[in-house]
């Protein structure tokens, strides 16, 4: 089992979750969850964590949804081994999109 952590989450037509932790277990995405304190086997990302259904539909257009999430959506939790998390680096906090450059690296 493996860990990412990253400043920003994106749920497309949802929104962002701010400080939260991706869990995966044999490449699937098992858990999404708040980051409150250290957690063992958790890697720190630069950037954005976009959880998606397809790896190709990450482009700055998916960010239309800027909304500030308290809590995951609950029909998200029920379909999380669905999501490819993909890491997107650098990123633009100021305007929450992708800049020129910005790379995609699928999360496993």
């Amino acid at each position: 089992m493996i860990r990412y952590a990253a400043h920003y989450v994106y749920l497309p037509d949802y929104g962002f979750l701010k400080q939260h932790v991706v869990e995966m277990l044999d490449g699937h995405v098992i858990a999404l969850f708040p980051l409150t304190s250290e957690i063992e086997n958790t890697e720190w990302q630069p950037g954005v964590i976009v959880l998606t259904a397809s790896e190709h539909e990450v482009d700055a257009s998916l960010f239309r949804v800027k909304t500030l999430l308290e809590e995951v959506p609950s029909d998200v939790k029920d379909k999380l081994s669905q999501w490819i998390p993909i890491l997107l680096f650098p990123f633009d906090f100021t305007g929450m999109k992708p800049v020129a450059g910005t790379q995609h690296i699928r999360l496993r």
